[in-house]
């Protein structure tokens, strides 16, 4: 048995087995199960501590995991558990649904696995491609729901956002699951039609220099798409070093987990791409 499983049952007297698990219902390897639990002997001493300080900790465990696109999409539709590569959503939901997972009484890896369903998956039910939450203002709205965290933006000295949605629906040859799949574009279009229901808040670049002392470390920061259609472009953790607020992310640039070296203000006025910021703040 790997080392890191020994320290963890020494710990709270608990171990994984593999044939209590139904494997049936996600994709994993042994790597994420003894990252899983090497993660849980990390947080041990620390898990009465607040979420948003527990993530960190684990956002800086992973610094250097290599940044990958696409690893979701795989069919048929299964939740996916990959903790040796990732993209800029699943770092923060693995974050998080280790964060959380710390806490519990009895912190296994199936408890792990059904935390990332929670936020992964709408309503936590696993039931084909439109199942999974899309759109990032879905998962955070699913989140506020649930009492994971809630949404800070506008006492963060934000202002109203006219977002609207509809680049999945109007671009389906983007998505494989999409293409040549009228229903299931009916269904990403429901979800659309429902999300524009909602109000919204951003802090738009120009005010982000007056409004970075509202941000706190682990708050999660949205960087807002100015992609018609779109909401989020890219996710992370806010990190303060010192004076200087900046981000732990999966980096598309890096190809890598990073601490960004340049601050969040001058890393966001120089991305055309992106017009703002949402925050997000952990309970």
């Amino acid at each position: 048995m790997k080392r890191t499983i020994i320290l963890f049952t020494a710990v709270f007297g608990l171990v994984f087995s593999a044939a209590a698990f139904d494997k049936k219902d996600a994709r994993f390897t042994q790597k994420d199960v003894d990252n899983f639990y090497e993660v849980m002997t990390l947080l041990a001493p620390d898990r009465e501590r607040p979420v948003s300080e527990l993530v960190i900790k684990v956002a800086k465990h992973f610094l250097g995991t290599p940044y990958v696109a696409g690893t979701l999409e795989q069919e048929p539709e299964r939740l996916t558990v990959n903790t040796r590569e990732t993209d800029c959503i699943l770092f923060v939901e693995m974050c998080l649904a280790m964060s959380l997972t710390a806490k519990e009484a009895e912190p296994t890896f199936e408890k792990y696995v059904d935390n990332l369903r929670q936020l992964r998956y709408r309503n936590g039910k696993v039931d084909g491609y439109t199942s999974r939450i899309h759109y990032t203002s879905e998962w955070i709205i699913q989140g506020e729901l649930r009492g994971i965290f809630r949404e800070v933006s506008r006492e963060c000295g934000g202002s109203p956002l006219d977002q609207r949605f509809f680049f999945m629906s109007t671009h389906p040859a983007s998505y494989k699951q999409l293409k040549d799949n009228p229903v299931n574009v009916e269904k990403i279009k429901a979800v659309e039609q429902n999300l524009d229901s909602w109000n919204y808040w951003y802090i738009p670049k120009e005010d982000l220099p007056k409004c970075i002392r509202n941000i706190k470390t682990g708050d999660i920061i949205g960087f807002n798409s100015a992609t018609p259609g779109l909401d989020i472009a890219h996710v992370a953790y806010a990190y303060w070093e010192g004076d200087t607020l900046t981000f732990i992310h999966a980096s598309y640039t890096d190809k890598k987990v990073v601490i960004n070296k340049t601050p969040l203000v001058p890393y966001t006025n120089g991305i055309k791409s992106h017009n703002g910021l949402r925050v997000i703040r952990l309970k």
